[in-house]
């Protein structure tokens, strides 16, 4: 998968993670979660874990998505 092929959806998922770590995803969101990290765009994040949450971080591939759809963090 490349960033040329991700969804809108794949995409919001992104930007949702590099607001806040996957903590405020709806269910369809979290059904994009397993093909992002397979596709290397996130990595689970292994600090601030609280038991029973994962937390999730782009990586440099997600980070260039965001970047070739021309979104970010701060985009509303």
């Amino acid at each position: 998968m490349t960033s040329t092929e991700l969804s809108d959806q794949a995409i919001s998922v992104l930007v949702d993670v590099a607001r806040a770590s996957g903590r405020d995803l709806n269910t369809a969101q979290r059904l994009e979660l397993d093909r992002l990290v397979a596709g290397g765009f996130l990595a689970v994040s292994r600090t601030g874990q609280v038991a029973g949450q994962t937390h999730y971080r782009l990586t440099v591939e997600g980070q260039r998505a965001l970047d070739d759809r021309g979104a970010g963090a701060n985009e509303a």
